[in-house]
């Protein structure tokens, strides 16, 4: 069995209490694993009947309740009454572990810890140094899984690392890797997408699916974009691609500062459509979107510029290297890889955007704890709901607000106005 995991994966403390600026245990649907379960039904007294009743039988599932939406066993000190009375050794597994979060593959163990704490956010983006995603292997019995797609999985695997690689390379602008990683994405799909047609059809796929080998040409075709994305050119060669599907630095500079806003716009609009976890959310998202229609053209490229001068790249790294880390492989279950990198790149351009606006209101300035504040509050609002994370994937699939060229057309628009203001 092997395990990856982030280098700061086993350094992460929890602070209990009042002192954790956002609780897990609020504004979260807990489900208890089965045998932690059965461990609840023996518990006597009073605890014991809360679990009871509190905890839905059939689901095994904990509802928020009240006006906060907390865990019915956290206490108005913020501490969890389970572990007062039985200990942490009480906990159901996901309280137990959280924010570590585990990722099951065939015979892969993918540990990350997750930016929906604030403590461990907060912590990410302190970081100075490059994270390094790290490898063991244990023995072990290992999975046997007929529906999982083990070829495409060891394309992924590689891929991921060259991805990572990108979003690590700090010779180039954090525009520039973003481009880069999702030129490298698309190309790669694109190879996925001509083994896909080969797929089987009817009762038979339907019954036992069978993943077709990867041709040595399709092989010979993934590898050789993985080196040419490594290449020390690579981002020159992808620039006259871009020249292709985009209009050139004069426009951007001079005409479409606008159509850039609207696009940002969109992109935030998108995410109001999705459940909020908390009450106030939607209204923090409609003040952004209506601080940005509120500025001029020239006064948003203006301070826009302003901001970027004064931006650390190196936070930017650290969270769209998290987003790839996480979402890359789970794209071995549908083959959209483009959409997995395109979900990260538009996760680090809101959070810069919504950075920018506390910016903007701060008059020109913005601490390290409300950058953890809205980054991690943005990560729990799509990654702390289900039914929330699928439809940011989907609409990253199909949705024409999150269209590749228009997603471009913002990094090209900011790189510019960084390298020219």
């Amino acid at each position: 069995m092997k395990y990856y995991y982030p280098d700061y994966f086993d350094d992460f403390t929890c602070v209990p209490g009042h002192g954790c600026p956002d609780s897990c245990c609020i504004r979260w649907q807990i489900t208890v694993d089965s045998a932690t379960m059965r461990k609840y039904r023996r518990v006597e007294g009073t605890l014991g009947e809360r679990m009871a009743e509190k905890i839905d039988p059939k689901t095994r599932r904990i509802s928020p309740h009240g006006e906060d939406n907390r865990c019915e066993f956290l206490n108005e000190d913020n501490l969890c009454d389970i572990v007062l009375e039985l200990g942490e050794e009480a906990l159901c597994e996901t309280c137990r572990t959280h924010p570590r979060h585990e990722e099951v593959y065939l015979n892969v163990r993918e540990h990350s810890l997750a930016m929906t704490c604030p403590i461990a956010c907060k912590q990410l983006l302190e970081r100075e140094e490059p994270v390094a995603i790290l490898e063991r292997e244990e023995k072990g019995k290992h999975d046997f899984d007929i529906y999982f797609d083990k070829k495409l999985f060891q394309i992924l695997l590689p891929t991921r690392d060259v991805l990572l690689e990108i979003a690590k390379d700090r010779e180039m602008s954090i525009n520039k890797r973003m481009m880069m990683v999702l030129g490298l994405s698309h190309d790669v799909e694109s190879r996925i997408r001509k083994r896909a047609a080969r797929k089987y059809s009817g009762l038979l796929a339907d019954k036992l699916p069978i993943f077709p080998n990867f041709t040595e040409e399709e092989k010979h075709s993934l590898e050789h974009i993985q080196e040419a994305y490594r290449s020390e050119n690579a981002y020159d060669k992808l620039e006259k691609h871009l020249d292709e599907m985009i209009y050139d630095e004069k426009y951007f500079r001079q005409e479409s500062e606008q159509s850039v806003n609207t696009i940002m716009s969109d992109m935030l609009f998108a995410l109001s459509t999705m459940d909020a976890l908390r009450p106030d959310w939607p209204a923090f998202l409609q003040s952004v979107l209506n601080e940005r229609a509120e500025m001029s053209r020239e006064d948003s490229r203006d301070r826009v510029a302003e901001y970027m001068q004064e931006e650390k790249e190196v936070q930017l790294e650290q969270l769209l290297v998290y987003f790839l880390y996480v979402y890359v492989c789970t794209s071995v279950y549908d083959e959209q890889l483009l959409a997995k990198c395109k979900m990260a790149v538009v996760n680090v351009l809101l959070i810069r955007e919504m950075w920018f606006m506390r910016w903007l209101e701060n008059n020109g300035n913005i601490s390290i704890d409300e950058q953890a504040e809205i980054a991690h509050w943005y990560v729990r609002e799509i990654e702390n709901s289900d039914e929330n994370m699928e439809q940011w994937d989907s609409l990253m699939q199909r949705n024409p607000r999150f269209a590749l060229k228009k997603i471009l057309k913002v990094l090209i628009r900011s790189d510019i106005l960084k390298r020219h203001s």
